[in-house]
């Protein structure tokens, strides 16, 4: 059984040896169902000087509820939102690994840098996947998982989070690679957390410097909307990079 404190260690190992991808379960290696109807909005906030303040999805409660049985996705094109082009949301009804730190039922919102076709193209063996970010673009503090997830890419998420420091995951940011560069901007939650209607926000990830240049999320924000039922994720205070 791989612990949060393993899981680090191992990771830190593996990155030094750069397995072709990364160790995850085996659905994951596998194109996740298409996720129609969902009733989910995607939208960009601008504030009253037109400058983005926030750029995020709206999930109905009903489809937090009643989610898919099979692991799904489903995709939102979005324009005038800086560097982000689309909006995934995923659905993991078993989790992934590492054991006992996300192998619980949880979505991920993932805002995407790259153009659907690029993402489309993260699969097994592709040479892209090869190419390691620089540590000068990671942000300080992150661990970079070894490989990449198809269909999404690599993934460095924030040491200090609670699930490495001997507590539980429940919301997490991510920042994530592909060919070497930024790739997504990632918010994971479990439906456990989120079924308690609370909320949520922090700091997001920042990477030490960037090889692409434009507005990057410096916190997150996840909240229930009692009125309207439904749940906002957000990426907001941006700056220029």
């Amino acid at each position: 059984m791989l612990r949060p404190a393993a899981f680090v260690a191992g990771c830190l190992t593996a990155c030094l040896i750069a397995g072709p991808t990364f160790a995850a379960m085996p659905d994951m290696n596998a194109p996740p169902a298409m996720w129609n109807d969902t009733g989910a909005k995607p939208f960009v906030q601008r504030d009253a000087a037109n400058h983005i303040a926030a750029i995020g999805l709206v999930i109905p409660g009903a489809l937090v509820r009643t989610p898919p049985a099979p692991r799904s996705e489903a995709v939102y094109p979005m324009t005038g939102a800086a560097l982000v082009q689309s909006a995934n949301l995923q659905w993991h009804p078993s989790g992934h690994e590492p054991e006992h730190v996300y192998d619980v039922p949880h979505f991920d919102v993932h805002f995407y840098t790259i153009s659907e076709g690029v993402r489309r193209g993260i699969v097994q063996g592709a040479a892209a996947g090869k190419v390691m970010p620089p540590k000068a673009i990671l942000p300080p503090g992150g661990l970079l998982a070894p490989g990449f997830v198809p269909g999404m890419g690599m993934h460095d998420i924030p040491k200090s989070q609670p699930e490495f420091t001997g507590g539980r995951f429940t919301v997490s940011p991510i920042i994530g690679y592909w060919n070497g560069d930024v790739a997504f901007f990632e918010v994971m939650f479990t439906k456990a957390w989120l079924t308690q209607n609370t909320a949520k926000s922090g700091a997001y990830p920042q990477p030490a410097s960037v090889r692409t240049h434009g507005l990057y999320p410096t916190r997150y924000d996840v909240h229930y909307d009692k009125a309207n039922d439904a749940y906002r994720v957000s990426l907001t205070g941006f700056r220029q990079r």
